[in-house]
């Protein structure tokens, strides 16, 4: 494996470099100062010089195919990266908004794709050995929409194979490291999308969210992760873990530039049964209303208890005062049953799992990664009665949450309950699982419910790693959600921290 993950650099760099030399000069001439400055600038920072022709999304491609190359090796945050065609569609982008055909905020913006994410004509693999040569014959919609936006595509990201996991693990495409430290995780499954964001390789790019494979990169990565409600964004296109608690959503640096991805991504898309009819209107709408009016549930039960991370029970704690400080309204909220949720999730994810993996795994499983082939098989022991339980169980828990969160706009919680640990200690060995399994004790317990839930920076451990906080809405009230999510980055310059444990130099 280690020789097929060089060899995957050795590929990306060269794709990288891809006609480099011609387009030299020119960036010389346009790049800011400070390169690094650039790469870490935001969708609405970037949007406006892009769209007056101050900044070439050429130069912005060229910046981010350099950070691939250099940082590459140290993260293995990429599978695949299409240097050649992000360039010559930036060059297109440039001719289309000099003459006057600008699309809007994404034009010229590097995405990267998690790797479940079909684009037509490259392969969609899952990180997983099974689908080695699958080859997408059309694109998801969301790529469709990426497209139709402006977007440049710049290549598919690593993940957990199959998304099955929490920890950011894969033997078979190599562990993603976490910029921030590169002994420790990113967690999963969206671990690339998480780790190329962070260290500036990419602007935004998509993730995927079943027991909290959006939020908890985001919060271990130090970055803005939504999960938006079930069925808002269409998932046609997209592998499925389980299909009625997949969420596909925008892992950017800032609460702003989600809301900015949203307003493309999200709408009825007829080829997924899923996919809602609710009306969509500019998630933007709301994001300078501040948090005058705003009342903050704060649940008395499970989210703050004695297992959770002192210093993350702190951070969280203190984010909700200063918004409280600042205008917004405390209700703590009794939910005693609120910690059923992370079981009902498992309970769900499994039999659907496993229905979706039968053939597959009949014919390949030891094609699968031990661990993964596990998780699956295990599907095979839930009954029928047990998975109708589970989504009775479900049906109640939904219930009690909404009554709940009645006298509420948000809930605001920790996004993890645990430090960030490190790749050695999440690796499984003989009769040792691994360590982790805690990380999705409280996103999960938001895809049982579907309601929207973004994880945003809030402070930094002792050791200097990121600390997210999560802040959890109605369903189909997003604006709302970011609206707060973006006050406090405007109380607050943890979002604009870089990480130190990738040099410059490398």
């Amino acid at each position: 494996m280690r020789g097929d993950t060089r060899d995957r650099h050795d590929r990306i760099r060269a794709c990288c470099n891809i006609r480099a030399d011609s387009f030299k000069k020119r960036v010389e001439l346009t790049l800011t100062p400070n390169a690094s400055e650039l790469a870490y600038e935001s969708i609405a920072e970037l949007a406006p010089r892009i769209k007056s022709g101050e900044l070439s999304p050429v130069t912005l491609v060229q910046t981010s195919l350099e950070r691939i190359a250099r940082f590459e090796p140290q993260l293995n945050a990429f599978l695949e990266v299409w240097g050649d065609s992000a360039l010559a569609a930036a060059e297109l982008a440039e001719k289309d908004i000099a003459a006057g055909r600008y699309l809007g905020p994404l034009h010229g913006i590097p995405v990267g794709l998690k790797d479940l994410i079909d684009v037509a004509g490259s392969k969609t693999t899952g990180g997983s050995k099974v689908l080695a040569d699958n080859m997408a014959d059309s694109d998801a919609t969301v790529v469709t929409n990426l497209k139709a936006a402006g977007a440049i595509l710049i290549g598919k990201l690593n993940l957990v194979e199959f998304a099955f996991g929490t920890t950011g693990l894969n033997p078979h495409t190599g562990d993603v490291k976490n910029p921030w430290d590169t002994t420790r995780i990113t967690a999963g499954s969206s671990s690339g999308s998480g780790a190329a964001v962070s260290a500036g390789m990419v602007v935004a790019a998509l993730g995927s969210d079943t027991g909290g494979s959006i939020r908890m990169p985001a919060s271990l990565c130090g970055i803005a992760g939504l999960k938006p409600t079930y069925g808002r964004v269409p998932r046609a296109g997209v592998l499925d873990l389980s299909w009625s608690m997949d969420h596909v959503g925008p892992m950017t640096r800032t609460t702003e530039d989600c809301a900015l991805m949203m307003n493309v991504l999200a709408g009825h898309d007829s080829a997924d049964p899923g996919s809602s009819h609710e009306p969509v209107s500019d998630f933007t709408s709301k994001l300078t209303e501040g948090l005058d009016g705003i009342r903050i549930g704060v649940p008395s039960h499970y989210f703050f208890e004695d297992f959770v991370d002192d210093e993350i029970k702190a951070s969280v704690r203190a984010a909700i005062d200063l918004m409280a400080s600042n205008g917004a309204e405390v209700v703590e909220l009794s939910m005693p049953w609120v910690g059923k949720g992370r079981p009902i999730n498992f309970g769900v994810i499994l039999p659907e799992a496993v229905s979706i993996h039968e053939k597959m795994i009949s014919e390949h499983a030891d094609l699968y990664s031990p661990a993964v082939r596990s998780r699956v098989q295990s599907g095979l022991n839930v009954s029928a009665i047990d998975y109708v339980r589970a989504q009775r169980a479900r049906q109640w828990f939904n219930h009690q949450v909404a009554e709940a969160m009645k006298q509420v706009d948000v809930l605001v919680t920790p996004t993890v309950p645990i430090r960030t640990l490190t790749i050695d200690e999440c690796t499984p060995s003989p009769g040792n699982p691994g360590a982790g399994s805690e990380l999705p004790m409280f996103t999960g317990v938001f895809d049982v419910t579907g309601q929207p839930s973004h994880s945003i920076p809030c402070g930094f451990s002792a050791n200097g790693m990121p600390i997210g906080m999560m802040i959890t809405g109605h369903p189909f009230d997003e604006a709302t959600v970011l609206r707060v999510g973006h006050a406090y980055e405007q109380l607050t310059d943890w979002h604009q921290r870089q990480p130190t444990d990738i040099s410059e130099t490398n």
